[in-house]
Protein backbone atom coordinates (compact mmCIF):
# COMPACT_ATOMS: atom_id res chain seq x y z
CA UNK A 1 0.00 0.00 0.00
CA UNK A 2 2.71 2.49 0.86
CA UNK A 3 5.06 1.56 -2.64
CA UNK A 4 1.40 2.59 -4.55
CA UNK A 5 0.97 5.62 -2.50
CA UNK A 6 5.13 6.35 -3.04
CA UNK A 7 4.18 5.50 -7.10
CA UNK A 8 1.23 7.88 -7.45
CA UNK A 9 3.05 10.54 -5.62
CA UNK A 10 5.71 10.53 -8.08
CA UNK A 11 4.00 10.02 -11.16
CA UNK A 12 2.43 13.43 -9.76
CA UNK A 13 5.69 15.08 -9.11
CA UNK A 14 7.13 14.00 -12.59
CA UNK A 15 5.19 16.86 -15.04
CA UNK A 16 6.32 19.32 -12.31
CA UNK A 17 10.12 18.49 -12.52
CA UNK A 18 9.96 18.41 -15.52
CA UNK A 19 8.74 21.57 -15.91
CA UNK A 20 11.13 22.78 -13.73
CA UNK A 21 13.66 21.71 -16.00
CA UNK A 22 12.62 23.75 -18.38
CA UNK A 23 14.32 26.83 -19.19
CA UNK A 24 12.91 30.10 -19.03
CA UNK A 25 13.12 32.64 -21.29
CA UNK A 26 12.82 36.36 -19.78
CA UNK A 27 14.61 38.84 -22.20
CA UNK A 28 17.18 39.33 -25.05
CA UNK A 29 19.13 42.28 -25.82
CA UNK A 30 19.94 43.33 -28.23
CA UNK A 31 17.19 42.30 -30.19
CA UNK A 32 17.99 43.45 -33.55
CA UNK A 33 21.79 43.11 -34.58
CA UNK A 34 23.86 41.96 -37.48
CA UNK A 35 25.66 38.66 -38.57
CA UNK A 36 28.55 38.19 -35.91
CA UNK A 37 27.24 40.31 -33.28
CA UNK A 38 26.83 39.34 -29.34
CA UNK A 39 23.88 38.80 -27.60
CA UNK A 40 22.82 38.67 -24.45
CA UNK A 41 19.91 36.27 -23.19
CA UNK A 42 18.35 36.22 -19.51
CA UNK A 43 16.36 33.69 -17.67
CA UNK A 44 17.27 30.38 -16.31
CA UNK A 45 18.17 27.76 -15.20
CA UNK A 46 21.05 27.22 -17.49
CA UNK A 47 22.63 24.03 -17.59
CA UNK A 48 25.61 23.31 -19.74
CA UNK A 49 23.03 21.32 -22.47
CA UNK A 50 21.19 24.53 -22.82
CA UNK A 51 20.96 25.40 -26.54
CA UNK A 52 19.62 28.45 -28.31
CA UNK A 53 17.06 27.95 -30.60
CA UNK A 54 17.11 30.23 -33.85
CA UNK A 55 14.71 29.95 -36.42
CA UNK A 56 15.85 26.48 -38.20
CA UNK A 57 19.36 26.17 -36.57
CA UNK A 58 20.25 24.90 -32.37
CA UNK A 59 23.46 27.55 -31.10
CA UNK A 60 25.31 26.18 -28.32
CA UNK A 61 25.98 29.58 -26.05
CA UNK A 62 29.57 31.43 -26.17
CA UNK A 63 29.37 32.04 -22.67
CA UNK A 64 26.71 30.87 -19.74
CA UNK A 65 26.25 32.16 -16.47
CA UNK A 66 24.19 32.98 -13.50
CA UNK A 67 20.51 33.88 -15.19
CA UNK A 68 22.37 34.76 -18.57
CA UNK A 69 24.01 33.43 -21.26
CA UNK A 70 25.36 34.53 -24.57
CA UNK A 71 25.38 33.44 -28.25
CA UNK A 72 26.78 34.91 -31.52
CA UNK A 73 23.99 35.74 -34.02
CA UNK A 74 24.73 33.51 -36.87
CA UNK A 75 25.59 34.15 -40.82
CA UNK A 76 22.03 34.44 -41.82
CA UNK A 77 19.80 36.80 -44.23
CA UNK A 78 18.49 39.98 -42.90
CA UNK A 79 14.77 38.99 -41.39
CA UNK A 80 12.55 38.48 -38.21
CA UNK A 81 13.72 34.66 -36.81
CA UNK A 82 11.77 33.19 -33.78
CA UNK A 83 14.30 32.15 -31.00
CA UNK A 84 13.77 29.79 -27.97
CA UNK A 85 15.82 28.12 -25.20
CA UNK A 86 16.42 24.24 -24.95
CA UNK A 87 17.43 22.01 -22.60
CA UNK A 88 17.45 17.94 -23.86
CA UNK A 89 13.93 18.13 -25.23
CA UNK A 90 12.72 20.87 -23.09
CA UNK A 91 11.34 23.87 -24.38
CA UNK A 92 10.90 27.84 -22.72
CA UNK A 93 7.63 28.15 -22.72
CA UNK A 94 8.03 31.87 -24.01
CA UNK A 95 9.49 32.61 -27.53
CA UNK A 96 10.98 36.10 -28.55
CA UNK A 97 11.52 37.34 -32.10
CA UNK A 98 15.15 38.29 -33.39
CA UNK A 99 15.66 40.40 -36.28
CA UNK A 100 19.02 40.38 -37.87
CA UNK A 101 20.01 43.59 -40.18
CA UNK A 102 23.11 44.17 -42.39
CA UNK A 103 25.54 46.21 -40.33
CA UNK A 104 25.70 49.65 -41.18
CA UNK A 105 28.50 50.58 -43.41
CA UNK A 106 31.20 53.10 -42.83
CA UNK A 107 33.89 55.36 -44.90
CA UNK A 108 37.14 55.46 -42.53
CA UNK A 109 38.96 57.51 -45.68
CA UNK A 110 39.41 58.65 -49.05
CA UNK A 111 42.70 58.27 -50.70
CA UNK A 112 42.82 61.07 -52.20
CA UNK A 113 40.31 62.80 -50.51
CA UNK A 114 41.06 66.63 -52.31
CA UNK A 115 42.11 67.08 -55.68
CA UNK A 116 43.44 69.53 -58.27
CA UNK A 117 40.84 70.33 -61.12
CA UNK A 118 44.10 69.69 -63.05
CA UNK A 119 43.12 66.37 -62.16
CA UNK A 120 39.70 65.74 -63.88
CA UNK A 121 39.26 63.94 -66.88
CA UNK A 122 42.16 62.14 -66.37
CA UNK A 123 40.85 58.84 -65.02
CA UNK A 124 42.06 59.66 -61.58
CA UNK A 125 41.32 56.84 -59.24
CA UNK A 126 39.44 57.10 -55.47
CA UNK A 127 40.32 54.13 -52.88
CA UNK A 128 36.86 54.55 -50.58
CA UNK A 129 38.31 52.56 -47.34
CA UNK A 130 35.63 51.65 -44.70
CA UNK A 131 33.87 48.66 -42.96
CA UNK A 132 31.26 46.25 -43.36
CA UNK A 133 30.92 46.45 -46.98
CA UNK A 134 28.18 43.99 -48.92
CA UNK A 135 28.03 41.64 -51.31
CA UNK A 136 26.48 44.61 -54.16
CA UNK A 137 27.45 47.59 -51.60
CA UNK A 138 26.47 51.03 -54.21
CA UNK A 139 28.62 53.95 -54.00
CA UNK A 140 26.88 57.35 -54.94
CA UNK A 141 28.51 60.79 -55.34
CA UNK A 142 26.45 63.38 -54.57
CA UNK A 143 23.56 60.90 -53.85
CA UNK A 144 23.85 59.59 -57.55
CA UNK A 145 25.09 56.01 -58.23
CA UNK A 146 28.48 56.26 -59.66
CA UNK A 147 30.24 52.81 -60.98
CA UNK A 148 32.81 51.60 -58.98
CA UNK A 149 35.35 48.09 -58.58
CA UNK A 150 36.10 46.22 -55.47
CA UNK A 151 39.85 45.69 -54.62
CA UNK A 152 39.72 44.22 -50.92
CA UNK A 153 37.03 43.31 -48.40
CA UNK A 154 37.04 46.90 -47.21
CA UNK A 155 37.86 48.61 -50.20
CA UNK A 156 36.14 50.44 -52.94
CA UNK A 157 37.36 52.31 -55.97
CA UNK A 158 36.31 54.87 -58.51
CA UNK A 159 37.41 56.78 -61.56
CA UNK A 160 36.67 60.72 -60.49
CA UNK A 161 34.72 62.18 -63.51
CA UNK A 162 34.70 65.87 -64.14
CA UNK A 163 33.23 67.92 -61.12
CA UNK A 164 32.74 71.49 -60.09
CA UNK A 165 35.31 72.56 -57.23
CA UNK A 166 34.16 72.79 -53.70
CA UNK A 167 32.93 70.29 -51.65
CA UNK A 168 30.89 66.30 -52.69
CA UNK A 169 29.56 63.59 -50.84
CA UNK A 170 30.83 60.17 -51.15
CA UNK A 171 28.71 57.97 -49.75
CA UNK A 172 28.46 53.69 -49.31
CA UNK A 173 24.63 52.22 -49.85
CA UNK A 174 23.87 48.04 -48.57
CA UNK A 175 21.61 46.54 -50.17
CA UNK A 176 19.00 46.67 -47.73
CA UNK A 177 19.20 50.55 -48.00
CA UNK A 178 21.60 51.34 -44.74
CA UNK A 179 23.60 54.70 -45.79
CA UNK A 180 26.78 55.31 -44.00
CA UNK A 181 27.98 58.59 -43.20
CA UNK A 182 28.96 60.84 -45.83
CA UNK A 183 32.36 61.75 -46.58
CA UNK A 184 33.68 64.98 -48.08
CA UNK A 185 35.54 64.88 -51.71
CA UNK A 186 37.45 68.39 -51.91
CA UNK A 187 37.70 69.67 -55.90
CA UNK A 188 40.37 72.42 -55.34
CA UNK A 189 40.54 74.93 -57.71
CA UNK A 190 42.84 77.70 -56.34
CA UNK A 191 45.93 78.09 -58.29
CA UNK A 192 49.76 77.85 -56.41
CA UNK A 193 52.66 78.45 -57.82
CA UNK A 194 55.59 76.25 -57.10
CA UNK A 195 58.53 77.16 -58.89
CA UNK A 196 59.90 80.06 -61.32
CA UNK A 197 62.85 79.00 -63.58
CA UNK A 198 64.16 80.49 -66.86
CA UNK A 199 63.28 79.42 -70.05
CA UNK A 200 64.49 81.07 -73.49
CA UNK A 201 66.68 83.61 -73.40
CA UNK A 202 66.94 86.45 -76.50
CA UNK A 203 68.66 90.01 -77.13
CA UNK A 204 65.43 91.16 -75.85
CA UNK A 205 63.30 89.17 -73.99
CA UNK A 206 63.34 85.97 -72.07
CA UNK A 207 61.08 83.68 -70.73
CA UNK A 208 60.09 82.72 -67.30
CA UNK A 209 58.31 79.28 -67.20
CA UNK A 210 55.63 79.39 -63.80
CA UNK A 211 54.94 75.59 -62.63
CA UNK A 212 52.13 75.29 -60.38
CA UNK A 213 49.04 73.79 -60.41
CA UNK A 214 45.06 74.94 -61.34
CA UNK A 215 45.91 77.23 -63.98
CA UNK A 216 43.10 78.13 -65.87
CA UNK A 217 43.59 79.04 -69.48
CA UNK A 218 42.17 82.79 -68.66
CA UNK A 219 44.94 82.87 -65.94
CA UNK A 220 46.09 86.68 -65.21
CA UNK A 221 49.10 86.97 -63.91
CA UNK A 222 50.26 89.84 -62.01
CA UNK A 223 54.10 90.95 -61.31
CA UNK A 224 54.31 93.51 -58.58
CA UNK A 225 50.68 94.42 -58.62
CA UNK A 226 50.42 95.34 -62.61
CA UNK A 227 48.58 92.81 -64.94
CA UNK A 228 50.36 91.26 -67.74
CA UNK A 229 48.47 91.12 -70.78
CA UNK A 230 47.44 87.45 -72.11
CA UNK A 231 49.19 86.12 -75.46
CA UNK A 232 46.61 84.69 -77.61
CA UNK A 233 48.75 83.24 -80.50
CA UNK A 234 45.44 82.31 -82.38
CA UNK A 235 46.00 85.36 -84.81
CA UNK A 236 49.35 83.67 -85.70
CA UNK A 237 48.91 80.60 -87.46
CA UNK A 238 51.09 78.59 -90.34
CA UNK A 239 49.29 75.96 -92.52
CA UNK A 240 46.84 76.12 -89.31
CA UNK A 241 48.74 75.02 -86.94
CA UNK A 242 49.60 77.82 -84.38
CA UNK A 243 53.08 78.98 -83.53
CA UNK A 244 54.01 81.52 -80.85
CA UNK A 245 57.59 82.96 -82.03
CA UNK A 246 58.05 85.36 -79.16
CA UNK A 247 60.22 87.53 -80.65
CA UNK A 248 57.51 89.03 -82.74
CA UNK A 249 55.34 89.60 -79.61
CA UNK A 250 53.25 92.55 -80.37
CA UNK A 251 54.45 95.84 -79.41
CA UNK A 252 57.61 94.24 -78.05
CA UNK A 253 55.64 94.83 -74.50
CA UNK A 254 55.27 91.94 -71.66
CA UNK A 255 53.05 88.70 -72.19
CA UNK A 256 51.86 85.45 -70.85
CA UNK A 257 50.90 82.11 -72.38
CA UNK A 258 48.85 79.50 -70.96
CA UNK A 259 50.63 76.25 -71.69
CA UNK A 260 48.70 73.25 -69.66
CA UNK A 261 46.92 73.40 -65.93
CA UNK A 262 50.37 73.47 -64.63
CA UNK A 263 52.39 75.91 -66.78
CA UNK A 264 52.49 79.25 -67.47
CA UNK A 265 55.21 81.10 -69.33
CA UNK A 266 55.62 84.96 -68.68
CA UNK A 267 57.76 86.86 -71.98
CA UNK A 268 59.45 89.48 -70.13
CA UNK A 269 61.05 92.80 -71.77
CA UNK A 270 63.19 94.16 -69.42
CA UNK A 271 64.74 97.46 -69.51
CA UNK A 272 68.20 96.74 -67.46
CA UNK A 273 69.96 93.93 -67.73
CA UNK A 274 70.11 94.67 -63.61
CA UNK A 275 68.67 92.04 -61.39
CA UNK A 276 65.61 93.51 -59.40
CA UNK A 277 63.09 91.77 -56.39
CA UNK A 278 59.46 91.53 -58.40
CA UNK A 279 56.58 89.33 -56.59
CA UNK A 280 54.37 86.76 -59.63
CA UNK A 281 50.92 86.23 -58.54
CA UNK A 282 48.04 84.15 -60.66
CA UNK A 283 43.95 85.07 -60.72
CA UNK A 284 41.97 82.68 -61.75
CA UNK A 285 38.71 84.06 -64.16
CA UNK A 286 36.79 82.94 -60.43
CA UNK A 287 38.97 85.35 -58.62
CA UNK A 288 41.29 82.88 -56.66
CA UNK A 289 44.38 83.72 -56.25
CA UNK A 290 47.28 82.02 -55.78
CA UNK A 291 49.80 83.40 -52.81
CA UNK A 292 52.36 85.99 -53.66
CA UNK A 293 55.61 84.71 -55.62
CA UNK A 294 59.06 86.38 -54.78
CA UNK A 295 61.57 86.05 -57.77
CA UNK A 296 64.79 88.32 -58.55
CA UNK A 297 65.77 88.84 -62.25
CA UNK A 298 66.31 91.37 -64.85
Amino acid sequence: MIQRLFLSGLLLLLPALAMAQSPRLIGIAPSIAGPGKTVIVTGGPFTPEVRVVFGDRLLAPSRIGEGQLTFVVPQMPPGEYLLQLQTGEETSDRSLFFRIVLPQPAIHSLEPHQIDTCDLGRGLQVVVRGQDFQPGTLLLLDGAILASGRTAEDALTFAVPDLTPGLHQIQLANPDGQRSLPAALFIDSTPEIESVGTGEVAVTYYQLVISGRNFSYRTNLLVDGQQITPFSPSALAVDGQQVIPYNLNPLGTDSLQYVDCRTLIYVRHPYSTQPKAMTLQVINPDGKASGAYPFTGP
